[in-house]
């Protein structure tokens, strides 16, 4: 006990010498010198071998490896000698298979694999491993210490990676961190070392598991240490093919293991081998070996004539003799045997706000085999593994048994959400099987097919404004609701009013699942089509009314947990019934008394204090319960409200209603009562209902906001006492273990709910400031004060990305503020204070979103970006200056960074759209890789459009800039030569808009290199091109003709009319409300009238007959999906009257018509003519007037729309 003592104190001694002169009191010399002297004693220590003294040799074991990683960060060079030092004296104990020396060089490969592999090669290593293995303790050492060593390799090859700017303590705490590969290198060291030894391994393996109850530890420590090297070096396991080959065969016959007493050992045991291979499967180049076909590679594993790899038809199907099964079976088996026997206990057991690990303990084989199942249908593909899972879907579904009933359920949801697209056309029997399943009489079963049900809610299509797709996958869609919509929500709602709360409550979220969910999202964030909800709402409010919304609140104390809990979920799903129905939940705004109720359950109230009632146990569930009412209460309110406001007045009270109790709570500081992230998103959503009316709140309500987003953020750092002597950088909730050099064994601790409260605050403040506009002004210096430091937060991406999209609705309220102000002011006014300070934070912290999968993060910062820069370019005070104006310096700089954002962006989407061709990609593959590639290509859309804002903003001043950093990259995309239809939409509308703005000399600059970009994205017609970069490209055409006209020669500019004519007269059969793309089409209308019809046209004079283009010119007015070209032809439409050159007598019809909508968009706020365009336009009706007899007029007066004959009789007037 003593020895085993000092050597834990000396551990920590050892390590402390790592650290600088301040900490240690001692030279980097010293140290080193001090650390040599005690190298040798202990390793004569250590191998002073004997059975009794086994632990104390393993903590000496500890000190060595320990003195590896001290001496290295200390002075590499003289780690490096002892290193050379060490390894020759492991070897003869590791070739006489002493587990401590085998143990040992594991921990040295752990504490200093930089040292390890700069001092040995695969042949140094392979000589530590030619020991004959002839017992388990053997064979597990010597697999834990190989992994170890393969492991290190791929730390030392990550540290060399992050290159010099790394000092040796970073790169020692780089070392440290595990963390997963998903490449492998058949060439690499550790390829080579698991094939010279790793099927021999394997094999005894197999050979020690046929009798695995007495050696179980021991064999589940090899599992272990497989399933760590096949997260973090695959190419040991896998680098080859006869390892990949043995690994296989090995974890499927272990998998296999007859478990007869249903031992959990042995079960987990059997679990640990399929998680191995699932881990493996999930790298794409051993996927790829897997999936290899027999015959020549086609072009996706999704094509019929493909001949099955014999490595993927064992994995799926087991051997042809039957007596090794595969993978899928032996999940399956494993899900129906792993679940709870008890289902009565199950059903009793009463249903809980927030499920922990202790809920389902009892199903956590069937759980973790289930996750098995999807993992392997995602990595092997859904083409290749669905088949099998139908037909053990046939096989379990012959019995009437609830557990294989409830596998089955399971599985389906699993492969549903591991291979959507590959789903599909078993979408029918699914749906089938879940309702059919659904009226079992067992609770479990009822369970698991509301499970199903919500899920196929979630996966269901529900269309965005998302681009199209690049392969032709999003005829993959899943239509749940459209198709079963009213048998789904006729079952549900039976279940609702089930007895067994916990399926009551599953009811009841699945309701909301049917509200909300789509797109493989939770939430979509898009409503769903108010058809496929609204004429059920009644029979769902009634059953809700009769079971959960039933429960008697006069009694708090006496309201059950499971009651409680459904009565919370039953709160959820009203809130989302109103969300969906919108203003067409009116009729049942009734049920908002049921919200207030619960939102005070439990409480007195007196005057101004709110508390809880005497006598009553106030929980975490019941504070819930009144934070989920009175969130439920706005949502209806803001539901109902309308979307132009027009039921606003009854919601009126009860609005104010929520917001004196909410301000009440707020001020008493009681979170306990209602959790105040609750209280504040309610007043977000009455700030947007109640608009200007909210603005008296602000003051109670704001000062709590802020104090969130300021709070200083707790982080600590202790000793870890408890991972002192092994750490291992395991994350729990006491914290994340380290050891660093210097200091030793340490737990860094951040409070995560701080970090859910600034993002809650965050998306508080937008709601705030979105819902009051410029009625926010006073608000906006302290709210960007307190925001702003957020957008850098190091410790959350939730943080970053929510204080970005609050400061840019900030700086929107600032502007609209600002326009309402006096000028003069602006200039060192709060927006134009704001907008350098933004642009720049912004910009830097795009540039350290270095995180690739965290898309979600970079694209909320670059949107928030492209929206201050659109309110930037568009605010204007009263005498027409922009209320905020980016300088040219800083433009130079954002620009230059924002370009080399765009260039990462465009090679990301370039290895996407390579991938994509991959033969061992099905449709659910590339499925993710189109959802990826067009996340990047929403980020790359807002990157785009901060430069473009810039330009527009700078004009002339933007054209150095445009010549030193965008030219070059983007000039390069203008053509076919890039295979990214979005890269070349990219360059075709930042060349327009140089074109458009930059000045005459930088038009006729760039000009050429535009029309070759344009020549060709049109010449892409026949061939079903992206219709964003024709009309990008038809745009350019118009600027060219404007700005740039003898860029255009007469072939060519011939040969561009005909293009765009060719789009346009479209308008001669098809109207525009019956087009999907009308703004190509407008587009095209603008492009022709530029070039050849409007004043100063290059064209104007070599068009002898322009009597076709100008009927298609009069069908496609009035313009107006593009503001500014709107304005250029309504403009030039008066032009074309006043010469003559259309001829009121015979053109007043369509010309009234065409006035009478300009003047009906005007009005509605549309910019498409300016004053003195409207002033123009009645002159054109007042000469139609002189020249046209009354009858006439009013007969073409007459087939207007209302609206257009009130404006016309308006402005006449």
């Amino acid at each position: 006990g003593r020895s085993m003592l000092a050597a834990v104190l000396l551990r920590r001694d050892i390590a402390s010498l790592a650290g600088t002169e301040q900490m240690t009191g001692l030279s980097s010399s010293a140290a080193v010198a001090l650390m040599g002297e005690i190298a040798e004693p202990l390793m004569s220590l250590f191998a002073q071998d004997g059975e009794n003294n086994q632990q104390s040799r393993r903590q000496v074991g500890h000190c060595v490896a320990e003195l590896c990683g001290s001496l290295s960060v200390s002075s590499a060079e003289h780690g490096k000698e002892w290193m050379k030092v060490l390894l020759g004296r492991l070897e003869a104990g590791c070739v006489a298979m002493d587990v401590m020396y085998l143990r040992l060089l594991a921990d040295i490969a752990d504490r200093s694999p930089v040292t390890l592999w700069s001092v040995g090669m695969a042949e140094t290593f392979a000589s530590l491993f030619r020991g004959q293995i002839t017992t388990l303790e053997h064979l597990e050492a010597s697999m834990g210490a190989l992994c170890e060593v393969g492991i290190a390799f791929e730390k030392a090859k990550r540290v060399a990676q992050s290159g010099e700017k790394a000092n040796e303590v970073e790169k020692a705490l780089m070392a440290q961190f595990p963390e997963n590969c998903t490449s492998f290198n058949a060439n690499s060291p550790p390829a080579h070392l698991g094939k010279l030894f790793l099927p021999t391994m394997l094999e005894a393996l197999v050979q020690f598991s046929a009798q695995p109850s007495s050696q179980l530890d021991a064999l589940s420590n090899c599992m272990s240490h497989l399933a760590t090297c096949a997260n973090q070096c695959p190419s040991l396991l896998a680098g080859e093919n006869s390892s990949l080959e043995a690994m296989m065969r090995a974890c499927m016959s272990i998998a296999q293991i007859n478990n007869p007493q249903d031992d959990e050992d042995v079960t987990f045991l059997k679990l640990s081998a399929l998680d191995v291979f699932a881990t493996i499967t999930a790298v794409p180049q051993i996927k790829r070996s897997i999936m290899k076909p027999t015959a020549p590679s086609p072009c996706s594993v999704g094509e019929a004539d493909r001949q099955s790899s014999p490595l993927l038809q064992f994995l799926i199907q087991g051997n042809a003799g039957g007596e090794q099964k595969g993978v899928l079976y032996l999940c399956a088996e494993l899900a129906v045997s792993g679940v709870d026997d008890d289902e009565q206990a199950w059903s009793a057991e009463p249903a809980k706000v927030y499920d922990t690990e202790s809920s389902w303990e009892d199903d956590h084989t069937a759980l973790h085999a289930e996750s098995l199942v999807e993992t392997f249908v995602e990595n092997l593909g859904g083409a290749s593994t669905l088949p099998a899972v139908f037909q053990l879907v046939d096989r379990l579904l012959a019995s009437d048994s609830w557990k294989n009933q409830r596998a089955v359920l399971s599985m389906l949801e699993r492969c549903l959400a591991a291979a959507p697209a590959t789903f599909v056309p078993h979408i029918p029997a699914t749906v089938d099987a879940a309702l059919r399943l659904i009226r079992s009489q067992s609770p479990r079963v009822q369970y698991q097919a509301l499970q199903l049900v919500g899920s196929l809610c979630c996966a269901n299509f529900v269309e965005t404004d998302s681009g199209p797709s690049l392969t032709g996958a999003d005829q993959h869609r899943i239509l749940v609701r459209e198709h079963y919509g009213g048998q789904i929500l006729e079952a549900v709602s039976h279940l609702i009013k089930s007895p067994c709360t916990r399926v009551a409550s599953h009811a009841c979220l699945t309701v909301v699942s049917y509200c909300r969910g789509g797109n493989g999202n939770e939430n979509c964030l898009v409503p769903i089509e108010k058809e496929l909800i609204v004429p059920y709402v009644g029979s769902l409010l009634d059953a809700l009314r009769s079971g959960p919304l039933s429960v008697d609140l006069t009694i708090p104390n006496s309201v059950a947990e499971g009651s409680l809990t459904v009565l919370l979920r039953a709160i959820g799903a009203v809130a989302c019934l109103a969300d969906a129905s919108g203003e067409e939940f009116l009729p049942h705004y009734g049920v908002l008394g049921g919200m207030t109720a619960c939102a005070i359950f439990g409480l007195e109230t007196s005057g101004q204090v709110v508390e809880v009632a005497a006598n009553v146990k106030n929980t975490h569930e019941m504070s819930t319960l009144r934070g989920s009412a009175i969130e439920a209460a706005s949502i209806i309110g803001q539901a109902i409200a309308g979307p132009e406001g027009e039921n606003v007045s009854i919601f009126g009270k009860d609005a104010l209603d929520i917001m004196n109790l909410a301000t009440t709570l707020l001020n008493s500081e009681t979170a306990d009562i209602i959790p105040i992230d609750q209280l504040l998103a309610a007043c977000a959503r009455i700030a947007a209902v109640m608009g200007n009316q909210y603005v008296q709140f602000m003051p109670l309500v704001l000062p709590h906001i802020l104090k969130r987003a300021t709070e200083e953020l707790e982080i600590s750092i202790t000793d870890d006492t408890d991972n002192a002597n092994n750490p291992n950088g395991e994350d729990d909730d006491d914290g994340y273990s380290v050891s660093i050099p210097g200091m030793g064994a340490k737990k860094f601790k951040i409070n995560t709910t701080q970090l859910e409260e600034k993002a809650q605050a965050a998306r508080a403040l937008y709601e705030h400031a979105r819902a009051l506009g410029k009625e926010f002004g006073p608000f906006v210096e302290a709210s960007a004060t307190a925001f702003l430091p957020l957008v850098h937060c190091k410790y959350s991406g939730d943080v970053r990305s929510t204080a970005a999209q609050a400061l840019c609705q900030i700086f929107k309220a600032a502007c609209l503020s600002a326009t309402a102000t006096d000028p003069l002011s602006n200039t060192q006014g709060p927006a134009q204070t704001m907008l350098p300070l933004l642009a720049r934070a912004f910009t830097k912290q795009l540039a350290e979103e270095v995180d690739e999968d965290d898309i979600e993060n970079r694209f909320a910062i670059a949107d928030a970006l492209s929206e201050v820069m659109w309110d930037a370019h568009t605010h204007k005070a009263s005498n027409g200056e922009r209320v905020a104006q980016i300088t040219v310096a800083d433009t130079r700089e954002i620009v230059r960074c924002l370009m080399s954002l765009i260039s990462s962006c465009l090679s990301r989407r370039s290895n996407l759209l390579s991938e994509m061709t991959d033969y061992s990609f099905d449709n659910d593959e590339i499925a993710r890789c189109e959802e990826t590639a067009r996340a990047e290509s929403e980020y790359l859309t807002h990157l785009v459009d901060s430069v473009g804002y810039q330009l527009k903003c700078l004009r002339e001043g933007f054209a150095p800039i445009f010549a030193e950093s965008v030219a070059g990259p983007m000039g390069q995309l203008l053509t076919a030569s890039s295979n990214d239809v979005r890269a070349r939409l990219a360059a075709i509308c930042l060349f327009d808009d140089c074109v458009e703005h930059c000045g005459s000399a930088a038009a006729n600059t760039y000009a050429p290199m535009l029309l070759k970009g344009i020549q060709e994205a049109l010449d892409g017609i026949s061939k079903n091109e992206d219709v964003e970069l024709k009309q990008a490209a038809v745009y350019g055409i118009a600027q060219v003709a404007r700005h740039a006209p003898k860029s255009l020669s007469p072939t060519q500019g011939q040969d561009l009319l005909r293009k765009v004519y060719d789009i346009a007269k479209e308008l001669e059969t098809v109207s525009k409300s019956d087009m999907d793309h009308v703004a190509l089409v407008e587009n095209s209308v603008s492009s022709m009238a530029s070039l050849t019809l409007l004043r100063g046209s290059p064209l104007y004079d070599s068009v002898s007959d322009k009597g076709a283009l100008m009927n298609v010119f009069m069908r496609g007015l009035p313009i107006e999906e593009d503001f500014d070209e709107a304005k250029i032809c309504h403009d030039g439409l008066c032009d074309l009257v006043e010469t003559n050159i259309i001829n009121v007598q015979t053109e007043y019809r369509t010309l009234i018509r065409i006035i009478g909508k300009i003047l009906v968009l005007v009005s509605e706020g549309d910019e498409v003519a300016s004053q003195n365009t409207c002033s123009r336009l009645m002159g054109v009706i007042g000469k139609i007037q002189q020249t046209v007899d009354g009858n006439s007029i009013q007969a073409a007066f007459s087939v207007l729309e209302p609206e257009a004959q009130e404006a016309l009789v308006s402005a006449m007037q």
